[in-house]
């Protein structure tokens, strides 16, 4: 039994203390596991001795993880039979889904997955799904100016909308984080993403800030039943994403921009 302790987790620009929180019977199960979020995901639960599974396609290649002692089960999650399956063969105690398409045309992806994830979860008791997802999903929709996204991002924002809603409407306990922009595997934290649920709130966030939000959250009955947006307002941001602000001015209401105080 591993026992660590829950650094402050950010809310809306407040500390929030979150009390210790111990490892209990039961792997954590990662959807998307082997990808570039999911990978820094099974690296913090790994650390922190998490027991790890990792769902994957046969295909998939397990090279982030190579170095990491984690179980794998190979399937394909649009397949609902490959998902019972997975359920029946381990007592899972809480779910992080990191399921990413590459092709945003692929509609349909991630609430076809969400449904039989959601189901074989709640038949099996898992005691919590972590969703990760993306700003301009559901209500966070009215963030974006009429028209500015394309209509592949448009279509795929519409299909996590709906994946939130089997996942919220399951009965299973769920924590949603939406990002707007995930940064580069090369750009790290600054120490400072956190989540808010103050839904105006947007921004950059990394992948291993992510990560370490998620094992905050893992079994945390603060962050149960809740939608965050996840953000590092600290980030540094370089390339292509220095002028990223910019870019947030085409798309996003400007009254947005104002409450974030980048008018």
């Amino acid at each position: 039994m591993y026992r660590f302790f829950l650094a402050s987790l950010f809310l809306a620009r407040t500390v929030l203390v979150i009390p210790d929180v111990y490892a209990r019977d039961g792997d954590v199960l990662v959807l998307g596991g082997t990808g570039e979020l999911g990978s820094e995901i099974v690296k913090v639960l790994v650390e922190a001795g998490e027991s790890t599974t990792v769902f994957s396609r046969p295909t998939s290649s397990r090279e982030r993880l190579s170095a990491l002692d984690v179980e794998y089960v190979t399937g394909d999650i649009l397949i609902e039979t490959d998902v019972e399956r997975l359920f029946s063969l381990s007592s899972y105690r809480a779910v992080i889904d990191a399921l990413a398409m590459d092709d945003e045309a692929n509609t349909g992806f991630y609430e076809k997955s969400q449904k039989y994830i959601s189901k074989w979860a709640k038949i099996y008791g898992v005691q919590q799904i972590i969703l990760h997802g993306a700003i301009g999903a559901g209500d966070s929709s009215s963030l974006f100016k009429p028209g500015t996204l394309p209509s592949n991002r448009a279509a795929s924002m519409k299909d996590k909308a709906a994946a939130e809603e089997i996942l919220k409407a399951s009965g299973v306990p769920f924590t949603i984080m939406r990002h707007l922009t995930l940064l580069p595997l090369t750009t790290k934290e600054s120490g400072n993403a956190r989540l808010s649920l103050q839904h105006s709130t947007v921004g950059a966030v990394s992948r291993d800030g992510l990560a370490r939000l998620s094992l905050e959250c893992l079994g945390n009955k603060v962050c149960l039943n809740k939608t965050y947006h996840a953000v590092d307002d600290d980030v540094q941001l370089t390339g292509r994403y220095a002028r990223l602000w910019e870019r947030y001015a085409r798309i996003l209401r400007p009254e947005v921009l104002e409450s974030r105080g980048m008018d």
